[in-house]
């Protein structure tokens, strides 16, 4: 029917309609508002079949060209059209082609011969004899030609004239006879020529514009005969395609607008087709054009530019050359001299960045006011025709001749109107495509709707796909009508594109939904650049929505997923996607990371499917990837014929769609892993050199390339891309920092969605939140739509001051003026959802009604009303729509009845309410985001009436489908919410456009981006492969590892632990191999892919080998076990079990010879036995031999991570292995193998291995398993032959370090087989490997060392065998090897074993031994000094281990170290004493030559530290108990002290400096509390001073003298004037303890520091008595003492001072207070012996002085003011025992509280100290020599005030009651007198005054003979001076011991009082 010739109907048609009355801009865009928009295309025509195309073809936009869809022949002889369409009746022969050729118009007479056919077939038709105009005029033209001969020279308006008339005629033929000479004519350029009559007449259009009218005109609608209809094609193509005359303008657009409708309309299926074809053809060519003038455009600019830089022209000319030399379309070259105009190659990209200042986006653009004002260019505008040659006439404007001043302007402007060509083309596409359709037209496909959309989507695709070069190119350009500023091609267009893409993007039309996607996947591949917000818009709103929709159609998830697909394929695309969205904190949202996040969550999802649907589904996919589709191919689109569309009907198919979703998703993610480690190891020079689209130059090139365009490469976006989004440089550190800030903010807003306050907190701190203001935080609120409106309602509803405050500022920014009530409150509830707590809505409501009021003053009578109203509609809300109310809902009646008098007691108009309530019950109040969110879950029931009504009532039958119309409403939703989006934006950016920055595009160069991109989605991608792994299929398996791989690579390459960890211990879980009996094929390849990973990995796999390790040694043990050894025997290392007591017993792990046997029955795994085949194949084993010879190509950093892991993996399975006698020891067995593989390593690396390699060494030694510790010893011994093997040069220590293990484990096994064996390796080591040892000797003689503390006899005896095999063989080499300080150690350990005191008695006479020894080794320095060989000869060759140390250090200090240690801490008293002896022997022997510093250096290391006991017995009790400690004390300390003395008179020239040291050491002798020790100190002390009494110089006395005064001072008791109890003692048990007490120096420092208890730090409390001169915890303090009394005091007072007189104080000073009695407690019984031993110790003072300074010797030596300065103490010693014996109140005291068991005196040491003082004063006095007479009158004024107190005092005695005081005193007394009665003269005389009264005192006494006798001489010597008498007899004296009566009975006591 369709193909039948209708009737022909005469149809009056208005001429000149298309070309004078097309609806302009302004109209379409108030006609073409998607709600005026329903009229379908047809409709129009079927009324009145007029020519004019429906009204929406008149709303065209235009974008870029590329391959034409109708291949066009060149050569004179190919068909043309026709052969293209089968519908064509007749072989077209003569068309010319239509390549550009530079003729102007065939000269050949024959080649119009068709025209004379044509006008004779008209003439001869009937219609020429019925019309007489016809007939006329083809008489004319038939008659010019004969008469011209070729009709080439006739005037085409004769010509055109009777064609045009013809094809008006009725008849078919005639018709279609003048439509195809029209056709041909034009095809010959014959119409290019002007009407020459009419040239200057400008209502006269051109002949071809006429003629295309002409054609058109023959159009009448669906009614026009087919061959009619095909025959119009065919003559607008050859009118199009025509390359001499280029159409332009409105005669182009009619052409298509026709050929569009003749597809629409024309019922012949195959007429459709061609029409198709033909369109497509025509665009095709349009932008082919506009490629071919663009490139022409570039080499002109390129050309300038060069001339540009040599000339280093101004700016204007720069400005002025937009243009140079242009080649036509036929490649000639047009206009050569345009040389030196050009421009800057920058500028074209440059301008548009500098005008558009903000992200240009919206659909609102594409309606209102658009981004680029297009109001100029209309689809009217005049018909131009522009011709080839450059010749004047060559441009005809509407007849007008227009020849521009400048050739390369006019290049530029006609450039411009070939843009504006395929701008208008364009954009009447992208209109037709935004149509809305009707109901039933959108369910249709055959419908012309739905095919006029489909076919303008295709065409905007197949423009896309073939032109993007016109897109990108920066000198594509249009002049907008605002400013004459050119404009990008891409800019102008994108408003009309994006608006066609929202429109149809979510379209629930599958083929629509198709086209749509493809567009939108070659503008995200080829137009991100320029199109950045909008691909975002898109994404979120309509792509990703999509796939979150539940009830989305899975045709439409499934096409995304494809488009997603072609994206993970292309690197560039996928990471500027990340910089641009997920790094740019304005975007939307994360698309990179939704992306994976969807494409995971796809791919997670369950689906149920059979294996049969599975092998269903690759052999489709395998079908599909052969078929090449037009989606690819970029060609023709599929025919839109109404025959071959058809109703899509579900298909049904063979496996469940979302297994289909879920495999692609995988293999998207599996892509993008692939991608990302392309972009990631791609260098930046290959970044470059990717291929740029380029401007193709002809339609040839580009079907010649079209096929091998690679489609995968994304262009490449630089300096030349035409966008109006500025580039930025690709900087990776800080697009790092703008995705951690980014990232902050995500984080920050969860924060505050779980939290509000802790959240908000953060947000202020981070800084996005300008300050802690109200308002800011209101407007952060506002701004931001990622805050949970739920969170953000509590916390604004909150009754807080402070959230009050930001509620306020919160509603008062939003503004509600001239708003409807209702509409206003949805708005209101919208931004935040509402509490249900009463009181927050209470104060919502409030301040919404108080703002409403404020927007809107004449709404009601007042706020109040407002607030009611707003409150009464919320209740009705919720009443109408909650699924929790029950029972009756709300009336109309009762709403109003509700809001009785609410307007200030007035009503509100019933209608008013009744309008609120029933648009409340209609349109629930609910937040978009909940009811997008219920939809996407499939939950909520779409609203009933709108869409849904419709389409239900549309649709025939009786069931509705409600799932697919809840699915169509979801689509026009997201249609519309896409479009409002871009609508906003469009308004946002006008506004901002001044204030914003420009939203920048970055391209991608660097490859860091990949680690950040795959650290923000690897738990995505985690998700979906180790899901996707468990499945059965293989290959699927295969692509899951393979991602799994791909994935590890990008986080080793990133460094990236926490994804690397996880994938690959996810790998090595995949193996199963903790599972034996389930492992399958699929865990196998998943191992072979493991041990592929260690091998390309392996410097990068850090912490991750342990789970690589872990497979390798639970392969090992699969292996075992499937050769037949009993599991049991191999533990899993996994599970480490703890073996039973009694473990099976396996001699060995090799297979035994006899037949392969079942594994036992024991054992329950069942393993397949081709898994076990696999897992012992070649590869498999050679793939692990790998991994551990590969070793050694590792970094020194992975060698180290290696071990470790492999050191762990050894350590479980010693551990899982537990007492077993055959341990598995798989690991520790490589890890010696590994150890030989890296021998060659450099030692730095080496000692990184060895501290973890021997760390494990020391852990396997000590094992509980004997077994294990053998084997580790002998690998240990194994490794370190091998080492040993390598010779080591001197000042390294390596050596050392590896045999380390051996010490380590010697030292903490309990087992002595193991001991045993340690030492046995070493032995083995040193007699095999002996000249190679260096720095290990150090560790041999440590594990010596320890064997010599063994208790077992057999130990001791091996090591000390070989220890002196080494000291008699290898002595040279050890000291050469600075190990000699370890041999020493070693022999010291055997000297102090004291289970076998003949190996400690060899060892110490070895320790003698080796000094001689050592000085008479050349490799020791000190033999040549001690005259030994000097010759280097005879030292070994073996180079020397260089010592920081000096000789003396490394030699001498070892040895005496040695001795020193031995009788320390010695227990055997034989060998203590040796040492001892030995110690001293070689001091003496051989300390001539110690320098200061290294005897400094014994002092205070091992001299001094002898007696360290003497100052803190806790000390040696360490070392000894108590009973050891008093034999030491006696034997060994005694025995030292005195050799002390010697050493120091033996190098009294070496030592004179350390006097002070030696006199420190024996003050703190004498002041012990033994009084063995300190008689011995005092005998020390007196002949060290004795032995050197010649040597000392006047120094050495001061420092002895202050000795004694210190000693003195120390011994002084003045804790007994504070002894008695009173107030001031505060018992304390003992507890506390003070540093009152000063410790002895130990080096030299001046006189005056060494002062322990001087006078002045008495007020400090001081330990006990200070005996010791130190804080010893022992002795505690109990003493508050008050500052000493000297001489001048008075006595103390028993109480304590009177602080203040504020406190209360009523206590009576009455001594004779009744007193509680005092109870001797053990501290306080300490505390007084500590007194009495003090009092004690200075009577031996006293002694000591005595006895040293009567010895002659001494006291010629020392010089007087020094022996003065020892008398000074001796005085004050008299004083204070003097001022002690007075104070009898305190010593009765005393007596009563225990102190002692008689009444406490000072008595000895009064008349003692006394009597030496006297006894030495009179000798200096009467001493005549130079020293002691320069001192006499100082010795006088000493001496006299004793002598006279002295003497006074004893007149004073009582004879009765003070007998003993009398005795005592007597011989001090007689002293005095004769010291006296011998003055010279002179002086005698002088203190006669003095003497007499006491010689009288002393007559009135009861007096001994001795005193008689004194009294005697000195009355007579009184008496000869004054009187002259002479002298007389005396009494003979009775002879009396030399230190008189001063002595012995308080010292016999004082054992007892003693410790």
């Amino acid at each position: 029917m369709a193909d039948t010739e209708p009737p022909p109907v005469i149809v009056d048609i208005p001429h000149g309609k298309l070309q004078d009355e097309p609806p302009t801009v302004e109209e379409d865009e108030r006609n073409t508002d998607p709600a005026s928009e329903a009229t379908s295309e047809g409709v129009e025509e079927k009324v009145t079949p007029s020519p004019q195309p429906p009204q929406d073809q008149a709303d065209m936009l235009t974008p870029t060209a590329s391959t034409p869809t109708l291949a066009v022949p060149s050569g004179d002889d190919t068909p043309r059209t026709s052969e293209f369409f089968e519908t064509a009746n007749r072989p077209r022969t003569d068309s010319q082609s239509t390549a550009a050729t530079t003729a102007t118009r065939p000269s050949t007479r024959s080649s119009l011969v068709f025209v004379v056919a044509a006008l004779e077939t008209i003439a001869a038709s009937k219609d020429a004899r019925r019309t007489k105009k016809l007939g006329d005029s083809t008489a004319a033209a038939l008659a010019a030609i004969k008469q011209e001969g070729d009709p080439a020279h006739i005037n085409p308006e004769i010509l055109f004239e009777p064609l045009q008339l013809a094809s008006e005629a009725q008849t078919v033929s005639v018709s279609i006879t003048a439509l195809d000479c029209i056709g041909k004519l034009i095809s010959y350029s014959y119409f290019s020529v002007p009407s020459e009559p009419q040239g200057d007449n400008a209502e006269v259009p051109p002949l071809i514009e006429r003629a295309i009218d002409t054609i058109c005109d023959c159009f009448q609608g669906e009614a026009t005969p087919p061959d009619v209809q095909l025959q119009i094609v065919k003559s607008l193509l050859a009118a199009i395609l025509n390359d001499k005359i280029v159409v332009h303008g409105a005669g182009l657009l009619k052409a298509v607008r026709l050929t569009y409708n003749i597809f629409l309309l024309s019922k012949s299926s195959a007429n459709q087709q061609v029409a198709q074809g033909v369109l497509t053809q025509m665009v095709g060519t349009v932008f082919e054009r506009v490629k071919t003038r663009l490139s022409a455009k570039e080499a002109r600019v390129n050309l300038s530019r060069v001339s540009l830089n040599e000339k280093a022209n101004s700016e204007e000319s720069i400005q002025e050359g937009m243009e140079g030399s242009t080649q036509g379309v036929d490649g000639s070259e047009v206009n050569g001299d345009g040389e030196g105009e050009d421009h800057d190659p920058g500028e074209p990209s440059d301008k548009p960045v500098d005008k558009h200042t903000g992200p240009k986006i919206t659909l609102q653009s594409f309606e209102q006011g658009m981004s680029f004002n297009d109001d100029r260019i209309h689809d009217n505008a005049p018909t131009l025709v522009t011709r080839i040659k450059g010749k004047p006439g060559s441009r005809h404007v509407s007849g007008h001749d227009a020849s521009p001043l400048n050739p390369s302007e006019d290049e530029d402007e006609e450039d411009e109107i070939f843009v504006k060509d395929a701008y208008l083309v364009f954009r009447a596409m992208c209109r037709l495509s935004t149509k809305a359709l009707a109901v039933d037209q959108a369910l249709d496909v055959r419908s012309q709707g739905m095919r006029s959309k489909l076919l303008s989507l295709h065409i905007i695709h197949t423009i896309l796909h073939n032109n993007i070069a016109v897109f990108v190119s920066p000198y594509a350009t249009i002049s907008s009508s605002s400013d004459h500023d050119p404009t990008t091609f891409v800019q102008a267009i994108k408003q009309y594109l994006c608006l066609s893409l929202s429109r149809n993007g979510a379209s629930s039309v599958n083929k629509v939904f198709e086209v749509s996607c493809e567009i939108f996947w070659l503008i995200l591949k080829y137009l991100r650049v320029m199109l950045k917000k909008e691909i975002e818009v898109f994404l979120k709103e309509i792509y990703l929505a999509i796939l979150d929709r539940k009830s989305a159609a899975s045709f439409q998830k499934q096409y995304i997923l494809t488009v997603f697909g072609r994206l993970a394929a292309d690197p560039r695309a996928l990471v500027e996607i990340y910089l641009n969205y997920d790094c740019d904190r304005t975007a939307l949202d994360n698309m990179y990371q939704r992306v994976v996040e969807h494409l995971s969550r796809i791919s997670s999802t369950p689906v149920v499917v059979t294996p049969m649907q599975q092998q269903l589904y690759q052999e489709q996919r395998e079908k599909k990837s052969n078929h090449i589709d037009w989606q690819t191919r970029g060609t023709l689109p599929p025919s839109l014929s109404t025959a071959s569309m058809s109703m899509p009907h579900e298909i049904e198919h063979a496996y469940p769609p979302e297994y289909a979703m879920k495999q692609e998703s995988l293999e998207a993610l599996v892509e993008i892993l692939r991608s990302l480690v392309n972009w990631s190891q791609q260098t930046m020079t290959e970044n470059m050199k990717m291929p740029k689209v380029d401007a193709r130059s002809s339609n040839d090139d580009l079907r010649v390339s079209m096929d091998t365009r690679g489609y995968t490469d994304s262009p490449i976006p630089g300096g030349d891309s035409g966008t109006a989004t500025p580039l930025v440089e690709d900087d990776p550190s800080e697009l790092e920092r703008e995705k951690k800030r980014k990232t902050a903010l995500t984080n920050a807003l969860r924060q505050f969605n779980f939290k509000p306050k802790r959240g908000l907190k953060v947000l202020i701190k981070d800084g996005f939140i300008a300050s802690e203001s109200p308002e800011d935080i209101a407007r952060f609120f506002h701004k931001n739509d990622q805050l949970d409106k739920t969170a953000l309602g509590e916390f604004l509803g909150e009754g807080d001051q402070e959230n009050i405050a930001i509620m306020h500022a919160f509603v008062d920014q939003m503004d509600f003026t001239r708003t409807r009530f209702v509409d206003a409150l949805r708005r209101f509830l919208q931004s935040f959802r509402l509490p249900g707590e009463a009181q927050k809505i209470d104060r919502f409501m409030l301040k919404f009604a108080e703002r409403y009021i404020t927007g809107n003053p004449n709404a009601f009578a007042n706020a109040d009303t407002a607030y009611v109203l707003s409150y009464s509609v919320i209740m009705l809300n919720v009443d109408q729509h909650s699924t929790k109310m029950k029972g009756k809902r709300m009336t109309l009646e009762d709403f109003i009845k509700n809001n009785r008098g609410i307007n200030d007691n007035a009503d509100l108009p019933d209608d008013y309410l009744r309008g609120i309530f029933e648009e409340i019950a209609h349109k629930e109040i609910v937040l978009d985001t909940e009811r997008e969110a219920a939809a996407n879950m499939g939950t909520i029931p779409q609203p009933t009436g709108g869409i849904a009504a419709n389409i239900g009532q549309a649709l025939t039958g009786g069931g509705r489908d409600l799932q697919r119309e809840a699915f169509v409403q979801a689509s026009e939703q997201m249609a519309n919410k896409t479009e409002q989006l871009y609508k906003q934006l469009l308004r946002a950016q006008r506004r901002t456009a001044t204030t914003l920055p420009v939203s920048k595009f970055i391209p991608a160069s660097s490859s860091k981006h990949v680690g950040p991109m795959f650290e923000v989605t690897w738990m995505p991608f985690l998700t979906a492969l180790s899901g996707q792994a468990q499945d059965h299929n293989i290959e699927i398996v295969r692509l899951c590892i393979e991602g799994i791989k791909l994935a590890i690579r990008i986080s080793c390459l990133f460094d990236l632990e926490n994804p690397r960890q996880a994938f690959v211990s996810f790998l090595a879980r995949f193996t199963n191999l903790y599972n034996l009996s389930e492992m399958k094929a699929k865990n196998v390849e998943a191992l072979k892919v493991l041990i592929e990973v260690a091998h390309t990995e392996g410097n990068l796999l850090r912490e991750s080998w342990r789970d690589i390790l872990t497979c390798v040694s639970q392969l090992d043990r699969f292996q075992l076990i499937s050769t037949g050894v009993d599991e049991r025997a191999v533990p899993d290392v996994l599970k480490a079990q703890i073996q039973p007591k009694t473990p099976v017993s396996r001699k060995s792990l090799n297979v035994p010879n006899t037949r392969r046997r079942q594994p036992s029955h024991a054992s329950n795994i069942h393993y397949q036995a081709d898994v076990a085949e696999e897992s012992r194949s070649t590869d498999m084993i050679r793939g692990v031999d790998r991994i551990f010879t590969n070793t050694a190509n590792l970094s020194g950093e992975a060698i180290v991570d290696f071990v470790k892991a492999l050191t762990q993996v050894s350590w479980q399975e010693i551990q899982s292995s537990g007492q077993s006698e055959s341990p598995r020891t798989y690991s520790l067995q490589k890890l010696v193998e590994i150890s030989g593989y890296n021998m060659t390593r450099v030692r730095f690396e080496w000692t990184n291995i060895w501290q973890i390699l021997g760390a494990h060494f020391n852990e396997v030694g000590c094992h509980t398993n004997t077994n294990v510790v053998y084997f580790a010893l002998n690998s240990l011994r194994q490794l370190s032959m091998r080492f040993m093997e390598i010779e080591e040069l001197p000042g390294f220590k390596f050596q050392k370090d590896f045999l380390k293990p051996f010490e380590h484990i010697i030292s903490n096994t309990s087992v002595v087989a193991v001991k045993d064996m340690v030492l046995r390796c070493l032995i083995q080591m040193i007699q095999a490997r002996g000249e190679n040892i260096r720095s290990g000797w150090k560790t041999m003689f440590g594990v010596f060392t320890v064997a010599a503390r063994e208790p077992y006899e057999g130990i001791v005896n091996l090591a000390f065998e070989n220890v002196t095999q080494v000291y008699n063989t290898r002595f040279g080499v050890v000291i050469s090897q600075g190990a000699f300080a370890d041999l020493i150690v070693c022999l010291t350990e055997f000297s102090k074993n004291f289970k076998f005191q003949k190996k400690s008695l060899q060892a110490i006479e070895l320790l003698k031994s080796s000094v001689p020894k050592m000085l008479r080794t050349p490799e020791c320095p000190l033999s040549a000094r001690a005259g030994f060989v000097k010759e280097t000869d005879h030292a070994s060759t073996i180079p020397k281990q260089p010592s920081r140390q000096t000789q003396e250090e490394q030699f001498w200090f070892p040895v005496l170290f040695a001795f020193h240690d031995v009788l320390m801490t010695g227990e055997d008293l034989e060998v203590r004493s040796r040492a001892l002896g030995y110690l001293f022997e070689t001091l003496v022997t051989y300390g001539r030559d110690f320098p200061q510093d290294f005897w400094d250096t014994l002092w205070r290391q091992l001299l001094y530290p002898i007696f360290m006991v003497l100052k803190s017995k806790s000390e040696m009790s360490k070392v000894l108990n108590h009973e050891e400690l008093s034999v030491w004390l006696s034997t060994t300390m005694i025995q030292a002290l005195r050799n002390m003395i010697k050493l120091f008179t033996h190098f009294f020239e070496s030592l004179e400096y350390m006097l002070d040291r030696f006199l420190d050491l024996l003050a703190l002798c004498i002041c012990q509390e033994n009084d063995t020790l300190a008689r011995i100190g005092s005998n020390c002390l007196q002949q060290l001073i004795l032995q050197n009494v010649q040597k000392f110089q006047p120094q050495h006395w001061s420092q002895i003298v202050k000795a004694f005064v210190e000693l003195f001072q120390r011994t002084e008791a003045t804790a007994l004037f504070s002894a008695a109890a009173t107030s001031s003692y505060t018992p304390t048990n003992g507890t506390r303890s003070t540093s009152g007490g000063k410790t002895p120096r130990t080096e030299t420092s001046s006189p005056v520091d060494l002062q322990l208890s001087t006078p002045s730090e008495e007020a400090t409390p001081d330990n006990a008595l200070g005996i010791n001169g130190l804080a010893a915890p022992r002795r505690p303090s109990l003493v508050t003492t008050e500052p000493e009394a000297s001489v001048d005091h008075q006595m103390p007072s028993p109480l304590p001072k009177r602080q203040t007189q504020d406190l209360e104080d009523y206590r009576p000073d009455n001594q004779d207070l009744q007193q509680p009695p005092i109870v001797v407690t053990a501290a306080r019984r300490r505390f007084f012996n500590q007194i009495i031993t003090k009092c004690v110790l200075q009577l031996l003072m006293i002694e000591t002085v005595q006895e040293l300074f009567t010895n002659d010797s001494v006291y010629e030596k020392i010089p007087s003011g020094e022996l003065l300065r020892l008398m000074a103490v001796l005085k004050k010693s008299y004083h204070f025992a003097k001022r002690f014996n007075a104070d009898r109140d305190l010593r009765t005291r005393l007596f009563r509280e225990g102190f002692m068991k008689q009444p406490p005196n000072l008595l000895k040491q009064e008349s003692g100290s006394a009597s030496v003082y006297v006894s030495i004063l009179f000798r200096m006095y009467h001493d005549t020599s130079t020293d002691r007479a320069a001192s006499r009158s100082d010795t006088e004024a000493a001496l006299i005030p004793l002598c006279e107190d002295i003497v006074a005092s004893y007149v004073e005695l009582d004879e009765e009651t003070q007998q003993r005081n009398i005795v005592t005193w007597r011989p001090v007394v007689v002293n005095v007198l004769d010291g006296y009665a011998g003055f010279p003269s002179g002086e005698f005389e002088k203190h006669v005054d003095v003497f007499a009264p006491l010689v009288v005192g002393l007559l009135g006494t009861e007096m001994a003979p001795d005193v008689q006798r004194a009294v005697q001489a000195l009355v007579m010597r009184i008496f000869e001076s004054k009187l002259g008498t002479e002298r007389v007899q005396l009494m003979t004296p009775i002879a009396r011991s030399p230190r008189g009566s001063f002595g012995s009975p308080v010292l016999a006591r004082r054992a007892s009082r003693t410790r």
